[in-house]
């Protein structure tokens, strides 16, 4: 079934096409993309993070590349 995800970093789903209502997101007010997948995956439009295999959520940046350090440290 197809639907529309923000590829913001926000994690938006939508049965609509629409635009990011999250406010905080990098993509707000963008045009979200339509998905045709059926497993919540969104191949192709959302890709987890190199450095944490997360999705990353603030500035499209790392959540955990600002402790790396720290990190590697612990290992």
């Amino acid at each position: 079934m197809e639907h529309f995800v923000c590829t913001g970093g926000c994690g938006g789903v939508s049965k609509t096409m629409g635009r990011c209502q999250s406010e905080h997101c990098l993509k707000y007010n963008q045009p979200m993309m339509p998905c045709g997948c059926s497993n919540n995956q969104h191949p192709g439009l959302i890709t987890a993070c190199h450095n944490c295999g997360m999705i990353c959520k603030t500035k499209g940046g790392c959540e955990v590349e600002e402790f790396k350090r720290e990190l590697e440290e612990g290992n």
